[in-house]
């Protein structure tokens, strides 16, 4: 493989201690992920957790860790991925999404948070790697963020390994249901993530991104856009005709899907 033939992908995270946790599926697979493809020139990630009015891209040579949670082990706050920033490359994602006609502004401050640092730190645990991160939009409707991708594809033939970090089946903030250790996953969670591997492989685009009125359950599923987005928006960088694969598949604390998918 070239560093002109990169895919891109969609990750789900997970909870901020999976780096910590031994055993799970989900952290053994990106634990080899990395492995999986040559190391790229460096890394745009696309996460759920960065959600401004516009895009934006941070512009940091050597961006902060950010614990952007709470009530986690104290260990947990101690963690630090120290991988540089790239500069170069922000400007560059930034000039293709303006040249898109999308506005995009440059944030100087940013630092990673844990959307990217937890399966980066499984990825490329020696933090060599140079990270840039682009934000979502949470007001946006997911046919942008479709487009936010489609114009950022041209980094892929430049090295750049685009990464899409959000949830598959992600139903946080959805008081209706119950998440933790050891809980069964909910036959309506089983069918949204057939539903949405359906879609995927098959490049179906319209019905990603009409996910909300098409898939079943998707207001359990999904309650808020932003761990979707990512999905979308890594899709589009994979360019028009893309089609998905399925990287992994596992369920964590019982309704969180921790599916993973190589587009190409």
């Amino acid at each position: 493989m070239t560093p002109g033939s990169f895919p891109t992908l969609f990750v789900s995270h997970g909870a901020p201690t999976l780096p910590l946790e031994q055993g799970v599926p989900a952290r053994e697979f990106l634990a080899g992920l990395g492995r999986q493809y040559p190391a790229p020139a460096a890394v745009l990630c696309i996460s759920a957790h960065w959600n401004t009015p516009r895009p934006a891209v941070n512009s940091v040579m050597k961006p902060a860790t950010t614990h952007d949670f709470f009530g986690f082990p104290r260990e947990l706050y101690g963690i630090t991925y120290p991988a540089p920033g790239d500069t170069d490359l922000a400007r560059r994602a930034a000039g293709l999404v303006a040249e898109a006609g999308i506005p995009c502004d440059t944030d100087t401050g940013r630092g990673l948070d844990h959307g990217a640092w937890v399966p980066l730190m499984l990825m490329y645990p020696d933090a060599g790697i140079p990270v840039v991160q682009l934000s979502i939009q949470g007001h946006l409707d997911p046919a942008r963020h479709l487009a936010l991708g489609d114009a950022i594809a041209p980094l892929r033939q430049e090295g750049m390994l685009i990464i899409g970090s959000g949830g598959a089946v992600h139903p946080l903030g959805d008081p209706a249901v119950a998440l933790g250790e050891g809980l069964p996953t909910d036959e309506w969670a089983i069918a949204f993530n057939t539903w949405l591997n359906q879609a995927v492989t098959t490049g179906d685009r319209g019905s990603l991104i009409r996910y909300r009125e098409l898939a079943p359950s998707a207001v359990h599923a999904q309650p808020y856009p932003d761990h979707f987005m990512p999905l979308l928006a890594a899709l589009g960088a994979a360019g028009p005709g893309a089609r998905g694969k399925i990287l992994h598949q596992s369920w964590y604390w019982g309704n969180l899907g921790m599916g993973a998918y190589e587009f190409r």
